[in-house]
Order: C-alpha cells, then sequence, then structure tokens
C-alpha cells in the first residue's frame, strides 16, 4: 500500500534535525549522539539518492528536496503522536508552558478541579518568561502567554484580559501616593509591558512622574506583590494576578480610578494540536475556568 519506506529511525533522524536546524539538537532530542544523526541522515540521502542538507563548516542548512520533506514528516510524526494518544487507555500529559506568576497565582490553584473531571489526564508545567518556539520544540504541547496580538502560525484561545491598577495591604491603602511612599514595580522582559510603569500611571493621572527614589523594582510580579501584601509600598500590579490577594483582603486598590490598559493572557498552540482529544478537553477547562474567552472550538487560527 505504501510502497517500500526508509527506515523509520533515519526519517526521524532527518525530521528532528530539520526542524531543529542541527545535528547536534536533534542528537539532543532523541538522546543519541550527533555522529548516529549524521550516519542515519547519510543513510537516508543514500536510499532516496538526493542530497537533504547542505554541510557547511560550522552549520547545516536543507538542501530545496530537504525543505520540500521536512514539513510532510512533521505532519506525520504528530499524527501518529496523537492518533496513539486518542487510543491508549492511560494518562495522558500535558506539557504546558507558562509565566511564574500565571502558574503560580491562577493556574496551580485551579488544577485539582480539572483533575477531579479528568482523571485521566496530568499537566506539566514548565515555568519560563522566555518565548517557546512550537514549531521546534516538540516537548511542548501549549503555551500560556501575556500579549496584544497572537504570534502568526499558532492557533489563539483568549482566557482573560487584565488591568494594571495601584494597590497595597490594608494598612497603606489610605497612603497619598501622589505626595510620598515606597512604589513597587516590576522590571518587565516584555516589550508589550514596556508602558506599564509608574510614570505612565503618574501621567495617566496628569501629575508629574515621581522621584526616582520612591522606585523599588523587581524582576518578577510575584516578587512585587509579595512585597506589597508585607506592607513594604504600594504596588502597580495585574488585577489578574491579584484578584486573589484582593479577594481575601490581603490587597486592596488604591487610586483606582487610575488604570493602565493591559493586554490578555492566550493559550496558544500548532494549528493540528486542536484536534487532540486531550488538548482540546484542556482548552475547554481553561475557557470555563479564565471566563471571557471564546469557544476553544472557534479559536483564532492563521489562515
Amino acid at each position: 500500500m505504501f510502497g517500500k519506506l526508509p527506515p523509520l529511525p533515519a526519517l526521524r533522524a532527518f525530521e528532528a534535525a530539520a526542524r531543529l536546524g542541527s545535528f547536534k539538537a536533534a542528537a539532543a532530542e532523541l538522546y543519541v549522539t550527533p555522529t548516529a544523526i549524521s550516519h542515519q541522515i547519510r543513510s537516508l540521502e543514500s536510499t532516496l539518492g538526493v542530497g537533504l542538507f547542505e554541510r557547511k563548516t560550522r552549520s547545516v542548512e536543507l538542501t530545496e528536496v530537504g525543505r520540500a520533506l521536512a514539513p510532510a514528516l512533521t505532519r506525520g510524526f504528530l499524527e501518529i503522536r496523537f492518533a496513539l494518544e486518542n487510543v491508549l487507555e492511560h494518562v495522558s500529559v500535558i506539557n504546558l508552558s507558562t509565566t511564574p506568576a500565571f502558574a503560580t497565582l491562577r493556574l496551580v490553584p485551579e488544577l485539582p478541579r480539572f483533575y477531579e473531571l479528568e482523571p485521566g489526564i496530568r499537566v506539566k508545567i514548565d515555568t519560563s518568561t522566555q518565548l517557546v518556539d512550537l514549531h521546534r520544540d516538540r516537548g511542548t504541547d501549549l503555551v500560556i502567554r501575556y500579549s496584544v496580538h497572537p504570534p502568526e502560525g499558532l492557533a489563539s484561545v483568549p482566557l482573560i484580559a487584565e488591568q494594571f491598577i495601584a494597590m497595597a495591604a490594608p494598612a497603606l491603602a489610605g497612603t497619598d501616593i501622589t505626595a510620598d511612599g515606597t512604589l513597587l514595580e516590576t522590571r518587565w522582559q516584555q516589550p508589550v509591558l514596556n508602558d506599564v510603569s509608574w510614570s505612565g500611571w503618574f501621567e495617566a493621572a496628569g501629575l508629574p512622574p515621581p522621584e526616582e527614589s520612591r522606585l523599588v523594582t523587581f524582576d518578577e510580579e510575584l516578587y512585587v506583590l509579595q512585597a506589597a501584601i508585607a506592607g513594604r509600598g504600594v504596588v502597580l500590579a495585574s488585577s489578574v494576578l491579584a484578584a486573589d490577594f484582593i479577594a481575601r483582603g490581603l490587597l486592596q486598590p488604591v487610586r483606582d480610578d487610575v488604570v493602565l490598559p493591559g493586554a490578555s493572557y492566550r493559550a496558544l498552540a500548532l494549528p493540528r494540536t486542536l484536534d487532540n482529544r486531550k488538548i482540546q478537553t484542556f482548552l475547554d477547562w481553561l475557557k470555563a475556568t479564565f471566563s471571557g474567552a471564546p469557544d476553544p472550538q472557534h479559536a483564532e487560527s492563521p489562515g
């Protein structure tokens, strides 16, 4: 039916090297040596009678034939993986990447409810503020990131939008922050948040910028929120991430007449993964838990 196909290990070696752009990276993903990857690809080229890579001094590049073959193999291996996951009766794992703050403050507290509903699915969380390239990284099924516009080539499920407001522990809630006191803020690593700062807040309030000596900056939103809860100052923070602290009375809005607009947290995946049962089940739950998102069946998708 399919004719004579090349050996599977050779096809896997080529697909990984083509996707990752490196024999060394492919070897790490497949738990073999770069030499083994090179031998498998040489064998595949010999079997097919065509060159798939141009070997250069310090890099490799796909030939025209290689560029044509690689996407088909990637789709094929994904199809096999998803088909096996859909038919095998065992615990399925979703590999999810998200930011430390969203994981700690919003996602993890809700996950036990998901496990009650879906005992056959577990979510393995990797926390990072760095972008994940889902086209290259086959170890990640889904990412939740903060953005204004979804990246091209990915299906996007908007989850929850946020605003940035001033808030403080109850003991400091009456502080006149326009006059004095410590101001806590995050040193953002993503350009989309560059305008979210105390300088931006004071500008929105029609006031001159605060003195630099009043500002205390941390690299993570978790840190500024914890400092605010401890009464160390007034924080400019996300309404999404601080929602539970506000609900429990640990933080209170200060001057909530001044609001800086934020963006949205989105679940992002390769369009093909939306057909996978475990991914669709988890997206349905995310949408129901973090209200304001459209049905995942109507997720934004390229094309």
